[in-house]
């Protein structure tokens, strides 16, 4: 049984999702000289007291992680490691990915600054 489970959803094209799992691991391998290899759209890992996989579909990447019993006493420290260099690593991915045209029309829905102004009382002075 996994001691850490998490599900991370993307919208990326699968390629990309699976550099963004290999770039998190590779991370975690600096760290916690983890050692991985891919198996089809699984990325496996491990090391002395941790084992785990990284599953990588359409929309979603699967994290399960099984600690020994002496790194269980940290699974919040690793938890919260994770889910921090998750949540960079896909935020990123996301903004370069998104089209150009998606980027344009988000600065469109901001209010003009003359519509503020039209809120103001008379006879103050800007």
């Amino acid at each position: 049984m996994s001691d850490i489970k998490m599900i991370k959803y993307h919208s990326l094209p699968i390629a990309r999702a699976r550099a963004l799992v290999q770039q998190a691991a590779d991370n975690l391998a600096k760290e916690y000289d983890l050692s991985s290899r891919w198996a089809g759209n699984t990325l496996q890992f491990r090391r002395s007291g941790v084992q785990g996989e990284m599953r990588v579909t359409e929309s979603e990447i699967d994290l399960e992680v099984t600690l020994g019993f002496l790194l269980k006493a940290f699974k919040s420290r690793f938890v919260e490691h994770i889910e921090h260099n998750f949540e960079t690593l896909l935020a990123k991915a996301h903004a370069a990915h998104k089209p150009a045209a998606g980027r344009s029309s988000a600065n469109e829905t901001r209010p003009k600054k003359s519509a503020t102004r039209s809120a103001r009382k008379p006879g103050r002075k800007a």
